[in-house]
């Protein structure tokens, strides 16, 4: 019984201490592009372009995260539309995938309906005119508070199937703009599972001169924590393969100060493009990571620009690194992507990088956990010494 009463108590810091058993991170097989509904400034810009038809007076920078949230899943299993120059926003013939192309693809294909909210025109997305490429379904969490235990093993599943989600959240008691709406406020990509966390894709970024959306999580989304009302799986043909590639030496999202941070790139041998890098820093500033000078010396500037000054094959890759001070402590938000010289504006490829830089003097985690451990155990065995000195 003593060795009992030693084990019980260590068992129970041990369990108390740990995560879900068996719990594992769940992520898509590829990068979801992220695309920004009130992308107004810039080449091809869409946020100012209408949506809907007959008479909606809504904007696509104003209502369009649930359009722009599709235009990045069917960008995600490659989907790609025609749009021509009398249906196009641009007045220009367009093919591929962003929102102002599925927005026109939309317009043209009477795919919005009539909304019950909106006194006048066709504002809501019709969902039985969606490309035939994708499946959805619809599904509703009946929680107030956070998900559902059913809600949750159903999006888990199409996460690892690599299915992406849509999910319609509020993140208060009713939607902004005093409408009076309290669900399906705003709409975001869920694109994986930390812990009990989900990442998401946030189609909302203030910046109107970036075309990309915010990688955030659903707890820390653009207007708050998020409560999800209703989602969507959306099932598509995946089809492999990537022409960017980006590698980051970071360890468990976290940089030090001091520690030399390791950039490496590289495309496919398709075809001479242009990398960029657009860096969120923990000031919410955003900037452009520029090597236009001499050697490969990573600056920030404010103005958009590449990171190298001419198009090349990047095949062979190109590395570059940067080394954080005390000023720059927080979380950085890294989009890095590609484009073709002859189409400006128009992301190939994107990719994500996020960590937070700590100072350097703080301990690691594992270390804190550790030793709260150690204390609570050390605790329980003075606990029962005292009930029983004589063992």
């Amino acid at each position: 019984m003593r060795k009992l009463r030693w084990c019980l108590p260590i068992l129970l810091v041990l369990f108390a201490t740990a995560g879900p058993i068996g719990a594992q991170d769940i992520s898509l097989p590829r990068q979801v592009p992220a695309y920004n509904q009130a992308y107004s400034e810039g080449p091809g810009a869409w946020g100012d372009c209408p949506l809907g038809t007959l008479g909606c007076p809504d904007l696509v920078c104003t209502t369009g995260c649930l359009v722009t949230a599709f235009s990045s899943v069917l960008a995600y299993y490659n989907v790609e539309l025609q749009v021509p120059a009398a249906s196009s926003c641009t007045g220009k013939f367009r093919t591929g995938m962003d929102p102002g192309i599925f927005n026109d693809w939309l317009r043209a294909q009477q795919g919005y309906g009539r909304c019950a909210q909106d006194p006048v025109g066709h504002c809501c997305l019709d969902w039985s005119r969606l490309p035939n490429e994708i499946a959805i379904e619809t599904h509703v969490n009946r929680s107030e508070v956070g998900l559902n235990p059913v809600a949750s093993v159903v999006i888990d599943h199409a996460l690892r199937q690599g299915y992406p989600v849509i999910a319609g959240v509020h993140w208060g008691a009713s939607c902004n703009g005093g409408t009076g709406q309290s669900e399906d406020c705003h709409w975001v990509i869920l694109t994986g599972k930390r812990g009990n966390d989900y990442s998401i894709i946030d189609p909302y970024n203030a910046n109107v001169s970036s075309p990309f959306g915010i990688e955030t999580t659903l707890s820390a989304g653009v207007h708050g924590a998020y409560i999800i009302d209703r989602f969507v799986v959306i099932r598509g043909t995946l089809v492999s393969g990537s022409d960017f590639f980006v590698s980051v030496n970071v360890a468990a999202g976290l940089v030090r100060v001091g520690e030399l941070l390791s950039f490496a790139v590289r495309t496919a041998e398709r075809a001479a493009v242009l990398p960029f890098a657009q860096v969120t820093l923990p000031s919410g500033e955003t900037r452009y990571a520029s090597a236009n000078g001499t050697g490969d010396v990573v600056t920030l500037v404010p103005s958009r620009t590449s990171l190298r000054p001419s198009p090349v094959l990047w095949s062979d890759g190109w590395e570059w690194s940067i080394t954080h001070g005390e000023a720059d402590v927080g979380k950085w938000a890294w989009e890095l992507w590609i484009e073709a010289p002859e189409d400006p504006g128009v992301a190939l490829d994107t990719h994500q990088v996020n960590y937070v830089v700590e100072a350097a003097d703080r301990p690691p985690l594992g270390g804190t956990v550790l030793g709260v451990l150690l204390v609570v155990v050390l605790a329980a065995a003075a606990f029962l010494l005292a009930l029983n000195p004589n063992p």
